[in-house]
């Protein structure tokens, strides 16, 4: 989940999720015992900033037919998204890795580790290997596990039994698979995570600025500078399974 914060360092206060246990039978004339109230946890964060410029020449965006600037802003918008994805993934790497050998283990993850506080709410994340992987199961019929969802064409559902699970994928590129392992992160992230966003980020943009070597003003160039701050850490260990499903080298 997203939390916009104002400040560099600090903590928040959220409530513990708990097994509760319903009330407890009381005889006429007897005392009600007490129960336990909520409990609560503090999460801190501390927030770094993350950064980069972009140098273009200015006869590049005056006399190419395309919208370079258009472009490269969407070029900057998908570095953002790469930042937070690779924080993120930064964080469930730290978890203790949970290999799936297949269907069934998927299933377990979700019926049993997830368990019903957040079976409804996890989805599967895996990469560009995963989504092969997951789009040659099969059931017993010999049909095809994996499809688009009827809600949403252009989204992805596993069926895994009697769940429909949400599939999301990442490119390689953005999430590899190392040493034959492909990642398989089956959870609610927006309960395991936190992303602190200190400074959505901004873009200023400059024909007169000097970066390091480079004088916008004297080699004719616009600068695109990029900055965020933000910070990610873990609130709840139980709400992510660090899956992998691993191939036999080819």
């Amino acid at each position: 989940r997203r939390i916009p914060v104002n400040t560099n360092k600090g903590q928040r206060t959220f409530k513990k999720r708990a097994q509760q246990t319903g009330f407890v039978k009381v005889g006429e004339g007897n005392k009600i015992g007490a129960k336990a109230t909520p409990q609560f946890e503090r999460l801190g964060y501390e927030i770094e900033k993350y950064a980069g410029y972009f140098p273009v020449t200015n006869e590049l965006l005056a006399d190419s037919d395309a919208n370079i600037a258009n472009t490269l802003i969407e070029f900057i918008g998908d570095e953002s998204r790469v930042t937070a994805n690779k924080l993120i993934l930064e964080q469930i790497a730290t978890l203790g890795e949970t290999a799936l050998s297949g269907l069934d283990d998927i299933k377990k993850a979700f019926n049993v580790t997830l368990g019903s506080a957040f079976k409804s709410t996890s989805k599967i994340v895996t990469n560009d290997d995963g989504l092969q992987y997951l789009d040659t199961l099969k059931d017993n019929d010999d049909n095809y596990l994996l499809s688009a969802s009827p809600a949403d064409p252009m989204k992805l559902v596993l069926c895994a039994g009697a769940t429909s699970v949400p599939v999301e994928v990442i490119p390689n590129a953005d999430m590899p698979t190392v040493e034959n392992k492909i990642p398989m992160i089956i959870g609610d992230l927006k309960e395991g995570i936190v992303y602190w966003d200190r400074q959505q980020m901004t873009i200023a943009v400059s024909n007169i600025a000097q970066v390091g070597d480079l004088n916008a003003f004297e080699e004719d160039l616009t600068i695109y500078r990029a900055i965020e701050r933000e910070d990610v850490t873990t609130r709840d260990t139980q709400a992510i399974v660090n899956g992998y499903v691993e191939v036999v080298a080819g």
